[in-house]
């Protein structure tokens, strides 16, 4: 940790030891009396905020694994943490312990659910504090709840076929990226769902609509179904002879799929 005091900003101190491991992040209080810092060996470190002092260590043992994120809430008097055992904790600083748990991913590991960031926005007398998972997933949590308000799903890498459709739930569109991710999107509310299940491996190029499926294919060069009302994919992937590059449907039960220069053709019901 590397102490400057400003502005202009000039070196004041430098305290080494306290971590061992990376730093992954470090705030000050609202008020500015402390400051905290986490990182990989899962330790919370205050500090005072004026001098820059090492005042006590809390949480010992409590997370499990690196703690990616914290944030201070406006009283000063609390925090939230974010780490890679799948939980949130929220702090009672003075008292020296976590006060609320969230998990995520159930009791199995799960690498997307690891918590890799958290903001306690300030301005807002809800008690809303944020996280977000490694998959890209934001969760809204409050004081007092035991599962998020609500999780908002959508793309961390580039987005490579849109699809549209009506379904019982409204205008719906989807959109597929790179990395075989898709992703449903109701209109009227502007939210979007990761379709669970067995995804796709790799890009998506195309997606069809029927009034309770979605079809969707990929350069894993497999056609998959996905149900509307359970927002799952359902069934085996189809195997595909070649790359497809575009997909149209042209009748209610036959779905057309166009490679590099040959077509073939499947039908579906």
């Amino acid at each position: 940790m590397v102490f400057l005091h400003g502005a202009p900003f000039k070196y004041q101190a430098k305290l080494g030891g306290l971590h061992k491991g990376f730093v992954y992040g470090v705030g000050f209080s609202p008020d500015g009396n402390h400051l905290v810092s986490v990182g990989a060996d899962r330790k919370i470190q205050l500090y005072d905020g004026k001098t820059g002092e090492a005042t006590t260590e809390i949480g010992d043992g409590e997370h499990s694994g690196s703690i990616f994120g914290v944030s201070w809430a406006k009283d000063s008097k609390r925090l939230v943490t974010a780490s890679a055992d799948q939980t949130v904790k929220l702090w009672d600083v003075e008292a020296g312990k976590a006060v609320q748990t969230w998990k995520f991913g159930g009791d199995n590991v799960s690498v997307p659910d690891h918590q890799v960031g958290v903001v306690w926005p300030s301005g807002r007398s809800d008690g809303l504090i944020i996280s977000l998972n490694l998959a890209g997933d934001l969760n809204y949590l409050i004081e007092g709840t035991s599962k998020p308000t609500k999780v908002l799903q959508g793309h961390n890498k580039a987005i490579s076929a849109l699809g549209s459709g009506k379904t019982e739930k409204g205008q719906t569109f989807w959109t597929g990226s790179y990395e075989g991710r898709v992703c449903s999107w109701n209109y009227e509310t502007g939210l979007g769902s990761v379709v669970e299940g067995s995804s796709h491996t790799n890009q998506l190029t195309a997606f069809e609509a029927t009034s309770d499926r979605t079809y969707s294919v990929a350069w894993d060069d497999t056609l998959r179904i996905s149900d509307h009302s359970s927002n799952i994919f359902i069934g085996e992937a189809t195997k595909l002879t070649g790359q497809p590059k575009g997909m149209g449907e042209f009748s209610t039960s036959t779905v057309l799929f166009i490679y590099h220069i040959v077509c073939t053709l499947l039908a579906h019901w």
